[in-house]
């Protein structure tokens, strides 16, 4: 079994790494052969993550540059596409209506779809985002219709999917739990709450400004450390802060006493399992997390985590876990093991060679 993998960006891109490059190492042991070319090239998807943070002319224009990119490598993937037994598409939709041409030359086309990219996010305004949504809406549409089988990642997005396709199989994550391992951190008096993400899920922390302020006035010993932090003004606290990289997410992670997660309740973000709450849980650490039905797929709160609605309810979450040592504990340690039951790669993998079994007629599709 041959398989183009088509993820949207390059590994730079958190979903190319965790719905594509980690099961890459998996499949090579089971004898499939692949090849891995993305939609965009490492230049536009290091300028995709740093678009957030562009002014609107800036990202009018890269947004221009990506679509003209993104025809030109479309091409090159239909012309090759026959040379393969399955086409997986990570997020990436064609232009033009150019999947008509690619279900032509190779119709088995898996479509891995784990955020809702079907909408903006509404943060995000002027043309350039009006651009985008026109768009993309009407691609993703064309890349469902087109495709034998959907992977998605939470049941919303499957509620959305199942209008255009029958085939449909809901996988969360995947979190490599080794490589995602429990360390005790050193003995310490410093609590050390953090966070991991973005410039895109920069501007979800100034929901927690008034969180923040309060508790480290409570508390001398209370440290804020984030990661991939874009532009963050006027917080009102002393923070920390690191770029992301993939040599150090893991010690960054495993340095964390407690890990957050603020997000609104809207149409854009419940098509989000948040990657960083698993990467919380999967290291041993507790996650204080916003509520969304999405979320409410692996949290059980109190149990292997917390739900906040409120200011109140993050300041009552926060302060209850400062103040015991033990409680982190023994949420971390039930957070670890959803994880691994629910979302580990060595579980997921099955399900995968199940479905690309079933796509070349060795199973029903």
């Amino acid at each position: 079994m041959k398989i183009l993998f088509v993820p949207y960006g390059t590994d730079e891109a958190p979903a190319t790494r965790y719905r594509v490059t980690q099961y890459l190492r998996c499949l090579k042991n089971k004898g499939i052969e692949y090849s891995v070319f993305s939609a965009i090239s490492r230049f536009s998807t290091e300028n995709m993550l740093k678009s957030p943070d562009f002014g609107r002319a800036k990202r009018l224009l890269y947004y221009v540059y990506i679509y003209i990119e993104r025809v030109i490598r479309s091409i090159y993937v239909i012309l090759v596409a026959g040379k393969f037994d399955i086409i997986f598409l990570q997020r990436t939709t064609f232009p033009f209506g150019l999947e008509a041409a690619l279900k032509k030359i190779n119709e088995r086309i898996v479509f891995d779809i784990d955020d809702a990219i079907y909408l903006t996010d509404k943060k995000e305004r002027g043309i350039a985002e009006h651009m985008k949504k026109y768009i993309k809406e009407r691609e993703v549409v064309k890349a469902l219709k087109s495709s034998k089988f959907v992977i998605v990642e939470n049941e919303y997005i499957k509620n959305f999917v199942s209008r255009y396709c029958k085939n449909i199989s809901k996988i969360p994550g995947p979190i490599d739990i080794d490589r995602f391992f429990v360390k005790d951190k050193v003995k310490s008096e410093e609590v050390v709450i953090g966070w991991i993400g973005s410039p895109a899920t920069t501007a979800y922390l100034y929901m927690l400004n008034g969180v923040f302020s309060h508790l480290s006035k409570k508390y001398n010993f209370l440290k804020f450390r984030f990661i991939g932090l874009g532009r963050y003004k006027d917080s009102g606290i002393e923070f920390e802060k690191a770029g992301w990289r993939y040599d150090t997410e893991i010690e960054e992670l495993q340095n964390f006493d407690i890990g957050i997660m603020p997000m609104p309740d809207n149409m854009w973000t419940r098509g989000k399992l948040g990657c960083k709450m698993l990467q919380y849980m999967a290291v041993g650490r507790p996650c204080v997390v916003s509520y969304t039905p999405t979320n409410a797929e692996i949290i059980v709160d109190g149990v292997n985590g917390f739900f906040a609605k409120n200011e109140e309810d993050w300041i009552r979450v926060l302060s209850n876990l400062i103040d015991d040592e033990k409680l982190r504990k023994s949420i971390g340690i039930n957070g670890r093991e959803t994880v691994v039951e629910k979302c580990g790669l060595n579980r997921n993998i099955d399900k995968y060679l199940d479905i690309f079994s079933r796509m070349m007629g060795q199973g029903d599709v």
